[in-house]
């Protein structure tokens, strides 16, 4: 079977398109454990965009997200650790694409001395702009959460479910 040459470059252009919007996504999960706001910031679409990570808040542009991930992870007691799996990502046109992400989070806090553990997937759409793929819309959707205490010396399961507790708890 002959493989036209216009297909072969398409072919080709959506796996690179797909293989850079997921070096995307994980140099956005490296910031995060990195604790590099400019990185994060990097990320993002410049501009409008629709950020919604649930009990952390909805954002409008990437600098309002930005500062509330300093402000809740950039100390030197959290210790997180993102980690990507099961990313699935369609192109839906020569610049926009689509993607679900799977997310295993771990988070210590040894200042509190409680871990979190959340279970569940990023719903990403992203735009290339001027050649360069970015994040234009992330939504995270809690799969599993648990949160414990180890202030006594042993675990104590302060919540688990499939979804994170209100702030107050």
């Amino acid at each position: 079977m002959a493989v036209d040459s216009a297909d072969a470059q398409d072919a080709l252009q959506t796996l690179l398109d797909k293989q850079a919007i997921r070096e995307l996504k994980y140099r956005y999960l490296n910031a995060c454990d990195d604790k590099s706001p400019e990185q994060v910031t990097a990320c993002f679409a410049p501009g409008p965009v629709n950020i919604n990570f649930g009990h952390i808040g909805q954002f409008a542009n990437r600098e309002d997200f930005v500062a509330v991930f300093v402000a809740l992870g950039c100390h030197e007691h959290i210790v997180d650790m993102h980690h990507a799996e099961n990313m699935l990502v369609e192109i839906t046109g020569a610049d926009t694409a689509r993607a679900r992400v799977g997310l295993r989070f771990h988070s210590i806090n040894t200042q509190d001395k409680t871990t979190v553990q959340l279970g569940g997937f990023y719903e990403d759409e992203y735009r290339r702009i001027d050649g360069e793929w970015l994040i234009s819309a992330s939504t995270f959707n809690v799969r599993s959460a648990l949160i414990t205490d180890y202030a006594s010396g042993s675990d104590t399961v302060v919540w688990a479910a499939n979804y994170m507790p209100p702030q107050s708890a």
